[in-house]
């Protein structure tokens, strides 16, 4: 029952509220048989429908973060160095750790394991830039800090500094390459992202063993899949994952970077 009435509070939502109220006119505009008049809302209806109401996004995310195989621990070799891709975390001037965890922050505890398992002796951070009070924080300088200030790795950690994008991490790495004798990376990025890393790391002359992480398509989580439920949220941040990957791949391919 209380399960029951948490979905119903999902039509107090925005998007849940318009769901509700173009059902409700339809069913109203069917019942006087002006079909005509419902078309646009009928499709508005069933794309908000399919995206909202069934697993439609998280089955276009697990075909995407399955194009690499995933990995056991006990399976990788070892490397030069891990590098971890930016995008886990952004920098906090309020949070007591100087970091927030953001929905991909399973690249930061999945690069942490490998580096507590010593898989590699150099730990590569990557990440985006944040403009604050007239300056811009670095995420991966954030990061750096925290692990080497309150976690006490024995691995050494660099950081990339500000990067712009995948292509300008890769490059970035590129440059430590001949500096650190970098010749095969473990890469750490989420398994939605993996193909297009893999693809800008090797076109930057970097060979890399995938370690695909951070799976966000509920078709790859723990417990039961529901078909059919009232509007969810979250069919919209996994929608927007893929298309995400999709214009990336595409874009990548149009300036050469893959």
């Amino acid at each position: 029952m209380t399960a029951f009435l948490k979905s119903l509070l999902s039509l107090m939502h925005p998007h849940g509220l318009v769901w509700l109220l173009l059902t409700l006119w339809l069913v109203r505009v069917a019942w006087s048989r002006q079909l005509r008049s419902a078309v646009l809302p009928a499709v508005a209806w069933g794309v908000l429908t399919l995206v909202t109401c069934t697993p439609f996004s998280s089955w276009l995310l697990a075909g995407m973060e399955m194009r690499h195989p995933p990995v056991q621990l006990a399976d990788l070799p070892q490397a030069d160095a891990i590098v971890c891709l930016g995008g886990g975390a952004e920098p906090s001037v309020i949070e007591p750790t100087g970091l927030h965890l953001k929905r991909g922050s399973g690249r930061i505890t999945t690069a942490l394991m490998l580096a507590t398992h010593q898989r590699a002796p150099l730990l590569v951070l990557g990440g985006g830039g944040y403009p604050h009070a007239g300056t811009v924080l670095s995420e991966a300088d954030a990061l750096a800090r925290h692990l080497t200030e309150h976690r006490h790795i024995s691995t050494p950690v660099i950081s990339l500094g500000i990067c712009a994008d995948t292509h300008d991490e890769a490059v970035k790495v590129a440059a430590l390459a001949s500096q650190h004798r970098i010749q095969h990376l473990l890469l750490v990025t989420s398994a939605s992202h993996m193909q297009r890393a893999v693809a800008t790391f090797e076109k930057a002359g970097l060979r890399s063993t995938p370690v695909p992480c951070d799976y966000q398509s509920s078709l790859h989580r723990v417990g039961p899949v529901r078909w059919l439920h009232l509007p969810h949220p979250g069919g919209f941040e996994t929608f927007a994952t893929w298309f995400h990957e999709v214009i990336g791949s595409w874009l990548y391919r149009w300036r050469g970077w893959i």
